[in-house]
């Protein structure tokens, strides 16, 4: 009776243990974006600080878009009256300009240009950039070599945390990993890397929607030695949908209800 007793025990214990997910919680645009929990407005230092503030978060993902005087400013949409109180471009304007610029929220928060975020203070985590490489005024592709060089200027010499560069653009990707960049490919859903270069240097992961892709996907990726990033998560249930497919990163808007489920 009393062996039997113990195997109940145990066989209980096993149903109840729970999943251990090896997945890294990364900050979509700081601390959300388009999300109503959000307290501050995406890619502002606010977001950045609370969200990288939470224990458990290993890193964050900003929108970072070269202006008209060659600086990198963390914006995410394609013209500034979408969430800003100003009108046009950030690759039409100036430094100068954009230090006015306030996002048309309670609390008025700034564009923050991305060499005066205090790196110092975020040590030993990773930055996601998402490269912006289209001016959509005047509709042209942004030139790589002046982003490359704000990117050397503004982040070369910081070695406190890391920088993956994200970009949808696959003929920046080689320009990039000449520098010696991390680079993330950025595609819309999964048959887009159907004849892929798996061999490849020139990228070291894939990030996709959660939607747009399965576990097994997820698998095939991995197996080709690239990390696989999930994203656009904003939920309980999608968070735990993310996670049993076992990506490397989970890029969330909801980044307090992503810890919960991790646990």
């Amino acid at each position: 009776m009393r062996f039997s007793l113990i195997g109940i025990v145990l066989l209980v214990f096993s149903c109840n243990k729970k999943e251990i997910f090896n997945v890294q919680i990364v900050g979509h645009a700081g601390n959300g974006l388009n999300i109503q929990s959000s307290v501050y407005h995406a890619n502002t230092l606010e977001s950045i600080d609370l969200a990288l503030g939470l224990n458990g978060v290993s890193g964050v993902e900003i929108d970072v878009q070269l202006s008209a005087d060659n600086q990198l400013w963390l914006y995410h949409d394609s013209k500034l009256e979408v969430e800003t109180s100003t009108n046009g471009c950030v690759s039409e304007m100036n430094g100068e300009e954009l230090r006015k610029v306030k996002y048309a929220t309670v609390h008025k928060e700034k564009l923050v240009r991305l060499a005066e975020l205090p790196f110092e203070k975020y040590a030993g985590k990773t930055f996601y950039l998402d490269v912006r490489h289209y001016n959509s005024c005047s509709k042209v592709t942004i030139n790589q070599s002046d982003f490359i060089n704000a990117l050397n200027e503004d982040l070369g010499a910081i070695n406190t945390v890391d920088f993956i560069l994200i970009t949808n653009n696959t003929s920046w990707l080689e320009g990039f990993k000449q520098q010696g960049w991390k680079t993330i490919l950025n595609v819309y859903e999964y048959s887009e890397l159907n004849g892929i270069d798996w061999n490849s240097h020139s990228f070291d992961g894939i990030i996709i929607r959660n939607s747009k892709i399965s576990k097994s996907e997820v698998e095939y990726i991995k197996s080709k030695n690239k990390e696989v990033i999930l994203f656009d998560i904003r939920a309980p249930k999608p968070i735990r949908q993310a996670l049993k497919k076992y990506p490397d990163v989970v890029m969330v808007d909801d980044i307090k209800a992503a810890l919960i489920e991790k646990k």
